[in-house]
């Protein structure tokens, strides 16, 4: 089998058994509601502040909000291959025609479908108490968000190969979970971190798409932030497939 169909096929296996569990995917859309519902009149309440807006709070809360959903439902999918693995699903996968990197391909497609349809629904729900979209900027940014899903799925998806044992996943991603999300300027402006803490929020990739996405809300493409956000993000990715593919040719049945 082709790349192309191999990927199709895993895509289609992948979406139709994690849609009879949708609950993750509903907590993955729950939390940023829940934030924008609880934080975002804390952070209104701040007042003028640097890189805080004096008005028009939830136009600059919502896109760090759908960065941080596109985050919580791509990074945990590695604990998917680890499960399929140990239960020898993933051996029987292998010894089939079908394309190994698909095998990675296939699982992140499904998650950039998801992260779309979360996208959607989230500005939609928002859209009534203020939100304005800029009917362009809105597009460019779900395919950013697309693109960031498919770069954090990969990561975490190489990230389950390589290690393999569960706790030592788990692990990793306690580590890493509080700060990203701290240093990605979603919930409060890097502009208020001390040097030190701006110069870490730098080589966040999750903190340049920040700033993209909230560039595209108001519509401004000539700002450099979206180039950059796409580019940090490709980068992510291609470095993620690379290191994949060789983890996936290196199993051994």
């Amino acid at each position: 089998m082709n790349l192309i169909t191999s990927t199709g096929s895993v895509f289609d296996r992948e979406l139709r058994a994690k849609i009879r569990t949708p609950w993750p995917y509903v907590e993955a859309l729950a939390d940023p509601l829940l934030l924008l519902i609880l934080f975002a009149p804390l952070v209104a309440g701040l007042g003028d502040m640097p890189g805080l807006p004096a008005t028009d709070t939830i136009q600059w809360f919502v896109p760090g909000m759908l960065v941080l959903m596109a985050f919580t439902t791509s990074a945990f999918i590695g604990s998917g291959i680890q499960e399929e693995r140990q239960a020898g699903s993933l051996e029987r996968m292998l010894v089939t025609p079908v394309n190994r990197v698909s095998l990675l391909l296939g699982r992140v497609l499904r998650v950039v479908v998801i992260v779309a349809v979360q996208s959607v629904v989230v500005v939609a729900v928002t859209v009534p108490f203020g939100l304005r979209v800029h009917p362009d900027g809105i597009l460019v940014a779900i395919l950013q968000l697309g693109v960031l899903a498919a770069a954090l799925g990969i990561a975490s998806l190489v990230t389950g190969l390589t290690l393999q044992n569960a706790y030592a996943f788990w692990g990793v991603i306690a580590i890493f979970y509080t700060p990203i999300i701290v240093t990605s300027g979603a919930l409060l402006p890097m502009d208020l971190a001390p040097d030190w803490l701006f110069a870490v929020s730098r080589i966040n990739p999750l903190a340049h798409v920040v700033e993209a996405q909230r560039t595209l809300f108001v519509g401004d493409f000539a700002d450099s932030s979206i180039v950059l956000g796409f580019v940090v993000a490709l980068a992510v990715a291609a470095a993620g497939v690379l290191i994949g593919t060789r983890a996936m040719n290196r199993i051994r049945l």
